[in-house]
């Protein structure tokens, strides 16, 4: 049986192959990205309670991500867009600069094996990029429970002229996520950090 949505899903989901910028109404409106999603209902909640902003999750995973556009419209979310695509992608090739308000990047993948540490994709080479497309004072919000991994968003941050505006070992309550949680529960240590565009 096929799920009724209340609107349309093609306006939840963006298509990657074509004008971003048109398809997300920019700069009319704020935009705040979301990386990662996953299953996630995070950024329903913020985006539910900040209508004025639009809200974009980039998702990899198709599964998680029709699921989201599912959540988005049951939700009967007007202001929540949802792109499959990588986010390399987009930060390289779909949007305009000084575009985004805000970008969150909840516990990404670590890759802790050194072999596998080029799909980290917060690097030395990818912080210009998010430096770019931010607003002047945009900020980056991100949370790991992988040590290594944050020493290396922190040198790749800084070195893309960012200021370290807050770090702590806990999510604050309005960033909380399903991973956040589960890591509380487990008792194991998280790193929080909040960039600030300089």
């Amino acid at each position: 049986m096929t799920e009724q949505l209340p609107f349309e899903p093609g306006l939840v989901a963006v298509d990657p192959a074509g004008d971003l910028a048109t398809a997300l109404e920019l700069p009319a409106r704020p935009l705040h990205i979301e990386v990662g999603f996953g299953k996630d209902v995070r950024v329903l909640r913020a985006a539910a309670a900040d209508p004025g902003t639009l809200y974009l999750g980039i998702e990899v995973s198709r599964k998680k991500h029709d699921k989201f556009c599912r959540k988005v419209a049951r939700a009967g979310l007007r202001n929540v867009r949802a792109l499959l695509c990588d986010v390399r992608e987009v930060l390289q090739e779909m949007l305009p600069p000084a575009c985004v308000l805000s970008f969150t990047v909840l516990f990404p993948d670590p890759w802790p094996k050194r072999r596998h540490h080029k799909h980290r994709w917060i690097t030395p080479e990818s912080a210009p990029q998010l430096a770019r497309a931010l607003v002047p004072d945009g900020c980056v919000t991100v949370a790991t429970d992988d040590a290594p991994y944050m020493d290396q968003i922190r040198a790749s941050m800084r070195s893309a002229g960012f200021r370290l505006e807050r770090e702590t070992a806990t999510v604050p309550a309005l960033e909380r996520s399903l991973f956040a949680e589960r890591f509380e529960r487990l008792g194991a240590p998280v790193l929080y950090q909040l960039w600030l565009r300089g």
